[in-house]
């Protein structure tokens, strides 16, 4: 059936019983011997059966356009998902696909290397986590490649590499057993191996402002006054370990200090306890002879000569002591002026004296 072009139901019915129609209904009249009104009623009466009949089709049609175009609607639908997947596919695909980076064609290579650290050491850095600075010293980036090499090629593990779960060589991501903590090192390793570490967190793009805060921490360590002092290194080796770890942890909670702010207050008192361990191992280091046996060595051997020293206790009285060195004794420069290298507490102070008069 030939496409119905517009809606039956707009169509204006004719006025057959107008002078129009008259030949028609004559024709019709000769025939039938009917009278005009009647042929007239025939011819509207056939006219609207016919309208209603192409109101019907009219419907049909609109319902098949619908369907039609509902159909092609969905299908063009279905091939954008299909081009969309295809081309999420194609992108997943890109991402995985390994990528090398452009050169500068006649770049010649520098005239010195910088020691890479372990995957270990990477790795923490690229999560922003906590690693001990000899990592990044020559000697941990010797003994890290020394390790990678001797492992065993098929020692893998699980990883998590943004949303997937990935397998890893063990060494990547494993602690190297020779490692040193911060304030095991010496101070020359560093001083040098701060520079190297400031180097890589920037070729990693840590945030500009954490980087500045951790060259301000380095250099306020490594210019700080007290580094001349005894054991200032030491204590100050102690803080910039103890400082950066706690930085580490707290900035994981959230609510992280500013690290370039140097506190004297926790140095003092990480300075008093490097001399309490070195009063410690003093006292340990100081080996005193039985005394029947110092007695009766010193009753069969010549006296040795008296060097008068002055020593004082804490309560300020003054003592006239004989200078005897035995078993590599350092004794406390506040009591007995012997040596500054130890303090020790008036314990010792005691046992000498006490020997001494034992002497005498």
């Amino acid at each position: 059936m030939a496409r119905i072009a517009s809606d039956p139901m707009l169509d204006i019915q004719p006025d057959f019983a107008s002078p129009t129609f008259e030949g028609l209904r004559n024709r019709i009249i000769g025939a039938t011997q009917t009278t005009h009104d009647e042929v007239a009623a025939d011819l509207i009466a056939a006219w609207q059966q016919d309208r209603n009949l192409r109101v019907v089709a009219w419907t049909r049609q609109i319902d098949e356009d619908a369907h039609l175009a509902a159909e092609a609607a969905r299908a063009e639908r279905e091939q954008e998902d299909q081009e969309r997947v295809r081309l999420e596919l194609e992108a997943e695909a890109e991402k995985k696909k390994p990528k090398i980076n452009d050169f500068a064609v006649g770049t010649a290579v520098g005239d010195t290397l910088t020691p890479r650290p372990s995957q270990y050491a990477i790795h923490k850095l690229k999560s922003f986590e906590y690693v001990e600075l000899w990592y990044f010293s020559p000697e941990g980036c010797k003994a890290t490649s020394d390790e990678a090499k001797t492992s065993a090629d098929d020692a893998f593990g699980f990883t998590k590499v943004e949303d997937f779960v990935a397998l890893k060589p063990v060494a990547s991501f494993k602690a190297s057993r020779k490692a040193i903590q911060d304030h095991g090192l010496e101070w020359r390793q560093f001083d040098l191996v701060k520079n190297s570490f400031l180097l890589y967190i920037n070729k990693l793009n840590w945030p500009e402002k954490h980087q500045r805060a951790l060259t301000m921490f380095f250099m306020n360590i490594v210019a700080h006054p007290s580094r001349s002092e005894h054991f200032g290194e030491q204590t100050l080796l102690l803080y910039a370990a103890h400082v950066r770890r706690d930085w580490h942890d707290t900035l994981i909670l959230n609510n992280a200090f500013d690290i370039s702010v140097f506190n004297p207050t926790l140095l003092r008192n990480m300075n008093e306890e490097v001399w309490n361990k070195a009063r410690h191992e003093s006292l340990t280091e100081v080996s005193f002879l039985p005394l029947a046996h110092y007695v009766n060595h010193l009753s069969n051997s010549t006296p040795p000569q008296f060097s008068p020293r002055f020593a004082f206790n804490h309560s300020c009285r003054f003592h006239l002591l004989p200078f005897y060195r035995f078993h590599s004794v350092y004794l406390c420069s506040r009591c007995l002026c012997f040596c500054s290298r130890y303090c020790s507490p008036c314990f010792r102070f005691l046992c000498f004296r006490f020997l001494c008069f034992c002497y005498l």
